[in-house]
């Protein structure tokens, strides 16, 4: 089969992490379902999202659910909220989410923090990565020149930034400065000289978020082993998409 160009959302939340807009503006009596996220990833143009709650595999099952015959294919996925800073841990589409929830215990995170973005587990980001790759997923370093929780702007000193740049276990980081693409893929930024693939995701906390940061891959489908292939090759095979028109930005 012939590779093609396919756009994808990695960073999507649910009502299942305790930040989603549901939970932040209670005023406004949200009620978010899976079938908007779904509706929502379609009309941003998207043929597929990754599900990432913090620390947390629950919004996974109702996704697939949602997206059952409609095009759209559904990344299992965590944001794992670890020591260092935030880690996305990308799984493949068959993935049950009773084998998440056992690394989620393995590593440290108990069930009453699951959806809690602000509870850190005692696992170092780069230990985490490593973990997940066992496990038979993919590790990306989440939002890393976002405060407070990217690794290259947190509190720790250099040296464990750049531990955890170099970490082998890391398919890519994702940065929000589409500018510096080029720069962290080069290894042309100041302290960090491993030349790294880039992704983009939207952190989505609501439906309209979805789209606003995207990627596109060339790959003859799309699933976990095409993604790592491609960032394998992201020179010719991963481009950033801007946001489109009327999408929140942030």
């Amino acid at each position: 089969m012939p590779a093609s160009v396919h756009r994808l959302d990695l960073h999507i939340h649910t009502p299942w992490s305790r930040c989603y807009d549901d939970y932040a503006t209670p005023e406004a009596k949200l009620k978010t379902t899976p079938a908007a996220i779904g509706a929502a990833a379609r009309a941003a143009g998207l043929e597929g999202i990754a599900i990432t709650d913090h620390n947390t595999a629950a919004g996974i099952d109702p996704l697939r659910e949602a997206a059952a015959g409609r095009g759209l294919v559904i990344l299992p996925g965590m944001e794992l909220s670890c020591r260092g800073g935030h880690l996305l841990a990308l799984f493949p589409e068959e993935t049950p989410v009773a084998d998440l929830r056992l690394l989620l215990r393995s590593l440290g995170f108990p069930e009453a923090e699951e959806g809690e973005g602000h509870f850190s587990a005692p696992v170092w980001l780069d230990e985490a990565a490593r973990r997940v790759a066992e496990a038979g997923g993919l590790a990306i370093a989440a939002h890393i020149d976002r405060k407070p929780k990217g690794f290259t702007v947190t509190e720790e000193p250099l040296g464990i930034k750049a531990r955890l740049h170099a970490c082998p276990y890391i398919a890519a980081l994702e940065i929000t400065q589409a500018q510096n693409k080029d720069r962290w893929n080069r290894g042309q930024m100041p302290g960090y000289p491993l030349g790294r693939p880039c992704i983009q995701g939207s952190d989505a906390h609501a439906p309209d978020e979805i789209g606003r940061r995207t990627i596109e891959i060339k790959a003859t489908r799309i699933s976990l082993a095409e993604l790592a292939a491609a960032l394998a090759e992201h020179e010719t095979r991963v481009s950033f998409v801007a946001a489109a028109a009327g999408i929140r930005r942030g």
